[in-house]
């Protein structure tokens, strides 16, 4: 089970047909601050920050993000220390949850909301095998701006417009693009393409498959549906067993893997051993990060070798750009640890490597469009304001 990996270039955002104009900080620059709206006072806003319980799927990942609080309190820390947001200091109410425990995310929804009574929650919440829905409970039933690491265009389109951000491009759109990308060089003319999808997203993902081998004239294969619910993926391994058999009698010899969860390295190494020749794509860029993985394990063959996938810079180059290197500093100075560049990490005793840098980035981006958006909602911001603000932001620079 992979999470969240790839390098965040862009904002997804739902946002409504009315387009009002925003409220900017620039036009009220004095105005008294308020107790505006939920979870902000005159000095302080509230948010709750959700992250991964690394330890309850140690059993799917060969990986950590390193301490999250301290990642967390390092970067408000030094939000706080240059001015806060508009002149308020941010205080966070902080959780650490487990995937694989789905009464835990729901609680979460109304702890932050009714309880801390928060203005937004950012983070990773409510991940797969989940299909998200916890995300509308933030971001619809309780009307709270959630900022999210991982959500769908599907879950954004179910949530209140604007009030659902992510700072990556949606799964949806990213098979299509991969998809048309395929077509236009034609790396796939004459193959027998199949797909294999988990519960979550195999409805969007046949479809686009379904367009794309009309439009190239490609054969298909049958699709595979994998339901992976929990800790054990005997069932799922046994899906795939069946429909490795039926792929190898129809002669298919490309596999679009569409979703987190089915780019994980169990499942990878088993279609990699029935099918050494396939070929491999996948709309999951965090495929890279599982490789690099394997590399580090001294898996030979790498099953992941000669994948086609699509993401952008590399973990390398992402960490080198300078507002990343902004915030590694922040931590560093906070903490007087170094982050370890992607480049040089190594396994620990345990057989994991410990990604701080991931963590770092992840929040990085969380709180500077949380900033951004703030910013230009105005001194008082309401969630009228900051859905103004989404509506008329235009493009966003995340780190």
């Amino acid at each position: 089970m992979a999470v969240m990996m790839a390098a965040a270039l862009i904002v997804t955002a739902c946002s409504s047909d009315k387009k009002t104009a925003a409220t900017t900080s620039a036009s009220s620059s004095n105005a008294p601050l308020t107790a505006s709206f939920r979870g902000i006072t005159a000095t302080e806003i509230k948010i709750g920050v959700v992250v991964v319980d690394f330890k309850c799927i140690a059993q799917f990942v060969d990986f950590t993000q390193g301490d999250a609080q301290k990642i967390l309190n390092s970067l408000v820390d030094n939000i706080n220390k240059n001015g806060g947001i508009d002149g308020r200091q941010v205080k966070t109410v902080f959780k650490s949850l487990c995937p694989l425990n789905p009464q835990d995310t729901a609680a979460a929804c109304t702890s932050f909301t009714d309880d801390e009574q928060v203005f937004a929650v950012i983070g990773i919440y409510d991940t797969p095998p989940s299909d998200g829905s916890q995300q509308l409970c933030v971001a619809k039933d309780k009307s709270t701006v959630l900022i999210d690491e991982l959500t769908t265009g599907k879950t954004i389109a179910g949530a209140t417009p604007g009030l659902l951000l992510t700072p990556h491009i949606a799964p949806e759109r990213q098979l299509k693009a991969l998809l048309a990308l395929l077509k236009q060089k034609n790396t796939l003319s004459g193959k027998t393409v199949a797909l294999l999808a988990d519960q979550n997203n195999q409805d969007t993902a046949q479809k686009s498959l379904k367009d794309f081998a009309t439009a190239s004239g490609v054969k298909t294969g049958d699709t595979a549906v994998l339901t992976i619910t929990g800790t054990d993926t005997t069932a799922a391994q046994t899906q795939l067993d069946s429909f490795i058999e039926k792929w190898r009698q129809q002669g298919v010899n490309a596999l679009v893997m569409s979703g987190l969860l089915v780019s994980a390295k169990q499942f990878v190494e088993k279609i990699r051993a029935a099918l050494p020749d396939i070929t491999l794509i996948s709309d999951d860029s965090g495929s890279g990060a599982q490789a690099n993985d394997e590399v580090k394990a001294g898996k030979t063959p790498n099953p992941y070798e000669g994948m086609i996938t699509l993401s952008g810079l590399n973990d390398d180059e992402t960490f080198q750009l300078p507002a990343v290197q902004a915030c590694v500093k922040a931590y560093q100075d906070a903490t007087g640890e170094t982050v370890v560049a992607p480049k040089d990490l190594k396994p620990g005793p345990d057989g994991k490597t410990t990604r701080t840098f991931e963590g770092l980035e992840d929040r990085c981006n969380e709180l500077s469009i949380l900033k951004q958006v703030l910013e230009k909602a105005g001194p008082n911001p309401t969630n009228d304001s900051w859905i103004a603000a989404v509506n008329n932001m235009g493009k966003l620079k995340v780190p």
